[in-house]
């Protein structure tokens, strides 16, 4: 993050994003309000819950320790707290104060893909991110869902939540037959994760023949992609936005060619903003 913050003006960068469980609540706070601090309005804090990997890359990122759902978020709370200087005075970290603080704290975002972090990041008033690329499917009414469980006057002075956002995995190109294939990137990357596999991103024209056709016909039906000329993505973003109720949609591509991944963003830029 601090890389793209320092070659840039104008956009927000955030995390998308830090797995909470292999950090301490402290060390998470500190570094984001330092971002922030360096670079004022431009910095997104975005925390999961989930582990980010396999449960042995979890084990080694924590050594051992034994991580519970109800620890993950108190966590997740106690860092929050600790951005804030917000934490009780009963607590065992209420003497300790983050520095530098920052004029204008960093958004807070908590990552989910389910009704029950959609609920928690509502009740906890943190903006909230459905990870409809990793999933493939996204209810139509969990945006409600979260926005149900918003406290009715935001806390946490100038944190505070209320924004909805939906991050598609997209392959957009001047022909549908140009998207496929570009598609064939992510979706043998997302074969091979639901097949227990090593997940790779490979230029298609290295895949087998007989590989490559289990990979068109998965793409034929994941419903995580969505592929096809530049107006028929962007009337796709369009209408999922509408129809999920999200402010904001974040795109993701697996393109490994730099300036047609440039060319396709700004092809949609063009149509959608």
């Amino acid at each position: 993050m601090m890389h793209i913050l320092d070659a840039t003006d104008r956009i927000l960068v955030g995390s998308g994003g830090v797995m909470a469980m292999h950090y301490g609540s402290l060390q998470m706070a500190e570094r984001f309000a330092t971002l922030a601090t360096l670079h004022p309005g431009r910095v997104d804090m975005g925390l999961g819950r989930a582990p980010g990997g396999d449960m042995r890359a979890a084990a080694a990122l924590n050594q051992g320790r034994v991580i519970d759902p109800d620890a993950i978020n108190a966590l997740i709370e106690e860092t929050v707290a600790l951005l804030c200087d917000d934490l009780s005075a009963t607590h065992p970290y209420a003497s300790i104060e983050v520095r530098p603080r920052p004029a204008q704290m960093p958004e807070v975002w908590l990552l989910g893909s389910s009704g029950q972090s959609a609920a928690w990041a509502g009740t906890h008033d943190l903006n909230y991110a459905y990870a409809q690329f990793f999933t493939g499917r996204q209810q139509v009414e969990i945006m409600n869902h979260y926005r149900a469980h918003l406290p009715e006057s935001p806390g946490r002075g100038s944190i505070h939540g209320g924004q909805a956002l939906s991050a598609l995995c997209v392959s957009a190109a001047a022909t549908r037959e140009e998207a496929r294939e570009q598609a064939l990137v992510a979706a043998d990357a997302r074969f091979s994760l639901r097949t227990g596999r090593p997940m790779r991103f490979r230029d298609p024209a290295t895949l087998d023949a007989a590989y490559r056709a289990e990979v068109e016909r998965y793409l034929e039906r994941d419903t995580a992609i969505i592929a096809g000329t530049y107006d028929e993505v962007a009337q796709a973003l369009s209408s999922f936005a509408e129809n999920h109720g999200t402010e904001e949609v974040m795109l993701i591509s697996h393109i490994d060619d730099v300036e047609v991944k440039t060319r396709q963003y700004a092809e949609l830029a063009a149509r959608l903003l």
